[in-house]
């Protein structure tokens, strides 16, 4: 067959399969509304896997690379625990400094300790956050920057400025309208800081727009003792390829610190990034399977239809048969009428979709994002879908008999 001859067989099948699905609107409606809803589900899923793709990598950013170790103080979760946990100091400072200084593979233990959640009042307003009290290292490690104003240095630790740098919303809450660099706020209605400069997010909806960064000796001198019972620290090693070596040899010695009791683990920032994988890996397989699933469905009612179809068009088969319509005629017909009605329903069903994007940014916990790549796929799943589920209806018609097609 020649390209002529084909591109005939195509244009006069694409209009008896038009002519087809317009005769009969309200049941192809119907027998599309299965892929509609898989289509659409395919790539509100889709944009929803980015985001949270979007999101771990932002965490992974937060988590200051692979070379942290943070040590974490565990909480005694039976009586007899309790009772042998108390043999142990606990977690300072002091003690991991003590524990790590000869180590070549040590670069620094941080001084930081995430106080919490507080309230935030200033020029009248109120808002929430967290606060952290961190050293100019802290910065760099976890790839903080400012969109106004700076980043606390050198001298407010040793001066024990009360001051603090606050994410976007907090600055928005309590400023509205107001240039907040110099502002005064106020923590538990107590502590009185001078705002000196505004946290860059880099992205909606991060916990970045909801902290406070205070100075660590402020922290220190005015809202508790600041090197007793800390619930965690990160310690910074100087390359990430001797990790395991650092984490074992600070294992033994911390133990030793608190007379053998384990009351303490030790994690690695690529354990971090491998849970927070393995759980972004888990969501995507769930949400792509159930879009799948809904696919496959809408496929197979496309198929009974066309079976159906079939039935109640047995003698225009014959006569198109009987006329010289050969079996590829045929299996072209149905096969195209087959991908035509998965458009049908396919291509409104990429529209809502595809809607998700413009929903507020603040409506979902992720952004939703869509890339040409996503309305490839889904594209692709359209016409795929149109095959397969045409394959069997459209072999039916072409081998049937004109003699036996013409008895109905």
């Amino acid at each position: 067959m020649n390209a002529n001859r084909f591109l005939e067989i195509l244009t006069i099948n694409f209009r008896l399969c038009i002519l087809e699905i317009t005769s009969s609107l309200s049941r192809t409606a119907i027998t599309t509304l299965g892929l509609f809803l898989g289509v659409a589900s395919l790539l509100v899923n889709l944009a929803f896997v980015r985001g949270m793709n979007d999101d771990l990598r932002t965490n992974m950013e937060q988590i200051g690379g692979l070379n942290i170790l943070t040590v974490r103080q565990i909480e005694a979760e039976t009586p007899q625990e309790q009772k042998r946990f108390q043999r142990s100091p606990g977690l300072s400072f002091d003690q991991l400094d003590s524990v790590s200084s000869d180590l070549p593979y040590v670069s620094t233990v941080l001084r930081s300790h995430e106080i919490g959640w507080n309230r935030f009042n200033g020029a009248g307003n109120r808002s929430h956050g967290f606060v952290i009290a961190c050293g100019p290292q802290y910065f760099p490690i976890f790839n903080y920057s400012v969109a106004e104003g700076r980043l606390l240095d050198e001298d407010d630790m040793r001066n024990n400025r009360p001051v603090c740098i606050i994410g976007k919303r907090i600055a928005e809450r309590l400023f509205p309208g107001m240039d907040p660099i110099g502002q005064r706020i106020t923590i538990r209605r107590t502590y009185s800081l001078t705002v000196v400069g505004i946290l860059d997010s880099k992205s909606v909806r991060s916990r970045r727009d909801i902290e406070c960064c205070i100075p660590f000796p402020l922290y220190a001198s005015r809202f508790r003792n600041a090197d007793r019972n800390l619930e965690s620290a990160s310690i910074v090693l100087t390359s990430s390829d001797s990790a395991e070596k650092a984490r074992s040899i600070l294992y033994q010695r911390i133990k030793a610190k608190h007379r053998g009791v384990e009351d303490f683990d030790i994690e690695l920032s690529v354990d971090k990034i491998k849970e927070m994988r393995a759980a972004s890996m888990a969501m995507k397989i769930v949400l792509l399977s159930i879009a799948l699933i809904s696919l496959l469905v809408g496929g197979i009612s496309i198929m009974n239809i066309m079976f159906a179809t079939i039935g109640d068009r047995i003698r225009e088969i014959g006569i198109r048969k009987a006329l010289g319509a050969k079996r590829y005629d045929l299996f072209i017909q149905f096969i195209l009428e087959a991908i035509l009605v998965c458009f049908f329903g396919g291509i409104p069903g990429m529209a809502l979709g595809a809607s998700v994007i413009f929903a507020p940014e603040d409506f979902f916990p992720y952004i939703p994002r869509l890339t040409t790549t996503d309305f490839t796929v889904a594209f692709i799943f359209l016409i795929v879908s149109g095959i397969l589920s045409g394959l069997f209806p459209a072999l039916r018609a072409a081998n049937m008999q004109p003699v036996e097609a013409l008895r109905y």
